[in-house]
């Protein structure tokens, strides 16, 4: 007997051996497929498999391995198929990772727990025999590039399954009615798809579920399903930006359990169902950004735990009600841009923690309430753009906590709070267009640390003297006191402000001499000193703002001579010394003629282009002299092509473009997919350095709705080949400016400004760090062969000014036509000037002309766009496409004020691209069907797929916007 036993018992020792080594092996072989994997799984080693129960992230029951978790080690490369060898897993989680290509689990009919999110995984989940994992209950593939309908596979789950993500992928087609089987499920997330046609009403049996996501950016037919009153347990619901209409369902008062209602950025029509103060344990309620009318119901006064109320941008009215200043626990009120009138609540901020208040753009009558920071914890209030009238309330003098303040165009008198501009935090202060009296008192406590950037008081009536006290102002870099009654000299501390850009003490009474400590203001770009009573002579010391462009000084006392010194200026644009009483003038001139600056521009250009000729014949001849085998290729997602493939399309026969990042091809590989390779100009090896190939590696993993998709780099030691998904009809530039402009209607213009502001939106506030474009323009705008609108280019421009090549050009930020103005005297650049550049593809959208030539010398599209409608969006109609046979004025008007704002001189005025997302989607695009009637295409212009606006992946739009420029 007890021989028999020992024999059993080394048997099962020999099977559990052969097992455990099996998925030693399966581990061995997934390490090999990771990249960058030697330092992180630093523990997967040795040559004695029965340690493996020991490694980072590994745990084994019964000497088989159950759980792998790798998740968030930066992994790079691809999911090895061994994986399915192990096949008493229950958990398993790559999730965080950077992993490429397919995923086979197939096999793994134990999992319990799945999680593989935020990866660049490919392919299509219906391979998995979903079938087969009866016991799962996790399934996340968030944020990957899964592409397929949505897996019907998933209801054999109906038992198991609790949480559902497939959100941030590329399924398309409709929401299965199936799905509403799934009984078990607690959590559901199909958000930032391609899905479409209407929510199923089916989805309301889920009668466990406990939050759903179904927005950001799907785009459904129909509105929100009444059927989802039935979901008792939900606490979340998240449906913004999914093109929903009609109206608010009632039955949606039936959710008691429900914390958090997002629902903005849609077309949501009529009155706020009074049904919803049902939901008294309501934290959350976001339904801004829709078409809602009415008044705000007296039954949302049992709302009372909000902490987030956002109904900005719709169409209310009436009054705000009183009893929201008695919601104990609210923190941001958004009622910004309706038509609300009356007094905001006296007791607003007495019995409530508010954090973040914006009225703006109402009708809004009486004073400011007293009482906003009795919590002491304020941060940002915007009112302007009312018709409030009094006082500003002294307490906000001693708000410490306030960061950003803007109370313009009202008719507020009295004078400002002592103690309200030196606030330690407050980083913007705008009072302008008020009736604001009295002094600016010197600030009290010179040591403290102030963090003010922006202060505009213009046209008040503010007066006395301009505080000395002005220098402790260190990060200033827009003042502007235009339109007051300040008197007295120029303080010399003015010099202090060695961060200020713009500096506008126009229109004032102020006196004396300018102080020569001006030239110490390094930074400024705007100096406007005109229309006041200065004396005294010009200082010599103005020659050391080596970036000065705008420079007014008229209508003073200035005499003597303009200093020689002024003649070296070589920023200057603008410079206005008139009606003064100089004696004489110097003979260098003031400034290089047009002239002058075009031959040394033609002459520079000529000498970049001779270069760049020679340089492209020497580096034709190398690259032929490369064969295949020299190049080497990282593809950012699953290819069917080689680099010989790719390889034999770059030729001159098959050029589509040629920019300043370089020459464009276009080429068809043998499993039919066209690409396009851009050949990059102005790299040498030293541009092959580990910085360029972090930077190429950030760009090919990004992955949204509206920018070309990086498919791969290609390199050898003197070329580097980008190579891009191919974009059929070609770019905005070409569409607006060539022949086929005739027949690019109104509302494809209104779609592809929303679909490219949303590319833009992407880069600059969902990439961690934020991405500039840095030559935005409507030929870096491609168009899918369904007239979507893909951001291309994005990032190489600053390859081109680090590159080596740009010894010859210029470090030019953009393409002329589109630059910022203060790149021309900064050389800075930032989002605001992509916002700035977008600005002018919205007026090429509504006028149909380039943004040079064809306006006259030293005219541009944005200054004949402001001049023909005096900056007044009702005059539109004056620069309109003529070649446009229907176009809403209103949808018109619209995207001219929001082209105004991205076009602000003051970049700081100018708004950031999520505000310029959330304006556009402001006015719905028109339904495919008026789409179709209202455009007339010709066949060489592949017409509109069925969806009507493609959304971007990932949400892009806020909760709550901070400020609106208006």
């Amino acid at each position: 007997m007890i021989p028999f036993t020992l024999i059993l018992f080394t048997l099962f020792s020999s099977v559990f051996s052969s097992s455990l080594l099996s998925d030693f092996h399966a581990l061995v072989t997934l390490k090999q497929g990771f990249q960058f994997s030697n330092q992180v799984l630093y523990t997967w080693q040795g040559s004695n498999f029965t340690s493996v129960c020991s490694w980072a992230g590994i745990q084994c029951r019964d000497n088989r391995i159950v759980w792998v978790d790798l998740t968030d080690l930066n992994l790079f490369g691809s999911v090895s198929p061994s994986i399915t060898s192990l096949d008493k897993l229950t958990h398993l989680s790559l999730a965080g990772n950077n992993l490429t290509g397919t995923i086979d689990l197939t096999n793994l009919t134990n999992l319990e727990f799945l999680n593989i999110s935020n990866n660049m995984l490919s392919g299509q989940m219906d391979h998995w025999n979903l079938s087969t994992m009866q016991n799962l209950q996790v399934l996340d593939v968030y944020n990957n590039n899964f592409t397929s309908f949505l897996p019907l596979g998933l209801v054999c789950l109906k038992q198991s399954l609790k949480h559902l993500d497939l959100g941030g992928n590329f399924f398309f087609g409709e929401i299965p009615k199936s799905f509403g089987e799934l009984a078990s499920l607690e959590y559901l997330s199909l958000a930032g798809n391609d899905i479409t046609g209407k929510i199923p009403g089916e989805l309301g049996n889920l009668s466990n579920l406990m939050e759903i996501y179904l927005g950001y950016f799907n785009s459904f037919e129909g509105g929100i399903p009444v059927e989802f009153g039935k979901l008792r347990n939900l606490v979340h619901m998240d449906l913004s930006s999914c093109d929903l209409d009609g109206s608010i369902p009632k039955e949606l008062g039936e959710l008691k359990k429900l914390n958090t209602l997002y629902l903005h950025i849609n077309q949501l029509s009529g009155s706020l169902p009074k049904h919803l103060a049902n939901l008294t344990n309501l934290l959350y309620l976001d339904l801004s950004s829709n078409a809602l009318t009415g008044e705000i119901p007296f039954e949302f006064i049992n709302l009372n735990n909000l902490k987030l109320l956002n109904l900005f941008l719709n169409r209310l009215h009436g009054s705000i009600p009183d009893y929201i200043a008695d919601f104990p626990h609210l923190e941001t009120l958004g009622l910004w841009m309706n038509n609300f009138t009356g007094e905001i609540p006296y007791k607003l901020g007495l019995n409530g923690n508010i954090q973040v208040l914006d009225l703006s753009s109402n009708k809004l009558t009486g004073v400011i309430p007293p009482h906003l920071c009795s919590s002491n914890q304020l941060k940002i209030l915007i009112l302007l753009n009312n018709f409030l009238f009094g006082p500003i309330p002294q307490g906000l003098g001693t708000c410490y906590s306030l960061t950003r303040v803007r109370l313009g165009e009202n008719y507020l008198n009295g004078s400002i709070p002592d103690g309200f501009l030196y606030l330690p935090k407050l980083n913007l202060a705008e009072l302008k267009n008020n009736y604001l009296s009295g002094t600016l008192l010197e600030n009290g406590n010179a040591s403290s640390s102030l963090c003010l950037q922006q202060l505009d008081l213009s046209n008040n009536a503010l007066s006395g003297p301009l505080p000395h006290s002005l220098s402790n102002f260190t990060s200033l870099q827009i003042l502007s006191l235009t339109g007051n009654q300040f008197s007295g000299p120029i303080p010399s501390s003015i010099g202090g402000l060695n961060q200020v850009l713009k500096l506008d003490l126009s229109r004032n009474l102020l006196s004396g001499e300018i102080p020569p400590e001006i030239g110490n203001c390094l930074h400024l770009t705007y100096l406007d000193m005109s229309q006041n009573n200065l004396s005294g002579s010009i200082p010599p010391l103005f020659s050391n703002i080596r970036i000065l462009n705008y420079l007014n000084l008229s209508r003073n006392h200035l005499n003597q001579t303009i200093p020689k010194s002024i003649g070296t200026m070589k920023s200057l644009t603008v410079a206005d010394f008139s009606f003064n009483e100089f004696s004489g003038i110097n003979s260098t001139p003031g400034k290089k003629t047009n002239a002058d600056f075009k031959l040394i521009f033609a002459l520079g250009l000529l000498m970049c282009s001779l270069v760049f000729v020679i340089a492209a014949i020497i580096k034709a001849k190398s690259f032929k002299k490369n064969g295949p085998g020299s190049w080497k290729m990282t593809a950012f997602k699953k290819l069917e092509f080689t680099v010989s493939d790719i390889l034999e399309c770059v030729k001159d026969g098959n050029v589509i473009g040629r920019g300043g990042a370089g020459i464009v091809y276009h080429g068809k590989m043998p499993n039919g997919v066209e690409i396009a390779v851009k050949k990059l100009l102005g790299f040498g090896a030293n541009s092959h350095d580990h910085g360029f190939r972090a930077e190429i590696q950030t760009l090919g993993n990004i992955r949204h709705r509206n920018i070309v998709r990086l498919l791969a780099f290609c390199s050898n030691k003197e070329t580097n080949l980008l190579v891009y998904e191919y974009m059929r009809n070609g770019s905005l530039g070409e569409a607006l400016h060539g022949k086929k402009g005739a027949f690019l209607s109104w509302n494809f213009r209104y779609k592809i400004s929303i679909d490219s502001a949303k590319g833009l939106c992407y880069l600059h506030h969902d990439c961690s760090p934020l991405i500039l474009h840095r030559d935005v323009k409507s030929n870096n705008i491609l168009l899918s062969s369904n007239f979507e609108a893909h951001v291309a280019d994005f990032g190489l421009a600053k390859f081109l000014v680090d590159g080596a090549a740009s010894e010859c050009m210029s470090s030019i930020a953009g393409s002329y036509g589109y630059i910022a103005p203060e790149y021309a005297y900064t050389l800075r650049v930032d989002e605001k000037s992509d916002v700035y550049s977008f600005g002018v593809v919205l007026l090429e959208l509504l006028t149909g002309k380039k943004p040079v030539g064809d306006f006259g010398e030293g005219v541009d599209l944005v200054q004949w766009c402001k001049k023909a409608t005096n900056g007044r969006r009702e005059q539109v109609v004056d620069i309109i496409d003529s070649r446009l046979m229907v176009v809403p004025k209103e949808q018109a008007m619209h995207m001219f004020f929001i082209a105004m704002l991205c076009l602000e001189e003051d970049s700081v005025q100018r708004p950031t691209m999520r505000e310029v997302v959330q304006m556009l989607s402001e006015f719905p695009t028109q339904s495919q069907q008026d789409q179709q009637s209202s455009s007339s295409c010709s066949s060489s212009i592949n017409p509109p797929s069925k969806k009507l606006i493609q959304n971007h992946k990932l949400p892009c739009s806020p909760t709550f916007k901070h400020d609106l420029l208006v």
